[in-house]
């Protein structure tokens, strides 16, 4: 396949976006059994993929605090590692695509949307960023585009509370600056027409698994992704 040459797409891409603890590897992967169970021919990716690409392995690195603290690492600068790690995936995306599988991707470039543009004070700036981090991704890199993305939404009180006593990298251990992540997230899921948020909690408690499930499918079948 050519170095960026765009392809005819068969299948739609869903994305899951959340902050840290939301669900999004359960979603993404009760989705992917759901496809399997309806006959439809589906791949499943979760990015960072930190053991399988240098650049994961960077990301990797950077969440460990190896090159500073949250404060300490530009956000252009961090979405070039995670940027990078799409690109040398995204042959393999293309080629599920065109070939008519489902791809769902547990995580996507709008995970640096949120997590990076958190780290910028103020709206301007924010769009500035998030404005140079799709001509990058999109436009320089020709990553496929989503048709979906299903964001995951839980307050940063009950997903740290999920996220128990787990190891946590530079981002999660941050109260603070989750808080602007979740924020951020909100405003772009507000704005885009192919976002669609998935409320994960009633009176302050995280939603069984299926029944966020359920609200998912819902999703996907008013909007004509899946049957």
């Amino acid at each position: 396949m050519a170095k960026g040459k765009l392809i005819r797409r068969k299948a739609p891409l869903i994305v899951f976006e959340g902050a840290d603890g939301s669900g999004k590897t359960t979603q993404s992967k009760l989705l992917v059994s759901h496809l399997e169970k309806s006959k439809i021919r589906n791949a499943y990716v979760s990015f960072p993929r930190y053991e399988n690409s240098m650049w994961g392995q960077m990301v990797k690195r950077y969440l460990l605090g190896e090159f500073g603290g949250v404060d300490d690492v530009d956000p252009y600068f961090g979405s070039m590692l995670y940027a990078g790690d799409r690109l040398s995936f995204r042959n393999e995306m293309n080629k599920w695509l065109a070939g008519g599988r489902t791809v769902v991707a547990n995580r996507y470039m709008q995970s640096n949307m949120a997590h990076m543009g958190a780290k910028l004070d103020n709206l301007s700036a924010q769009n500035k960023y998030i404005k140079w981090l799709e001509d990058l991704e999109y436009g320089e890199n020709k990553i496929p585009k989503e048709d979906i993305v299903l964001f995951l939404h839980v307050p940063v009180s009950v997903s740290k509370k999920l996220m128990g006593g787990r190891s946590v990298d530079i981002h999660e251990k941050n109260l603070g600056y989750l808080r602007k992540v979740v924020t951020l997230y909100e405003r772009i899921a507000d704005s885009r027409k192919n976002w669609e948020t998935v409320e994960c909690t009633n009176n302050g408690k995280i939603l069984p698994p299926l029944e966020i499930h359920k609200k998912v499918l819902e999703v996907l079948k008013r909007r004509k992704i899946v049957a």
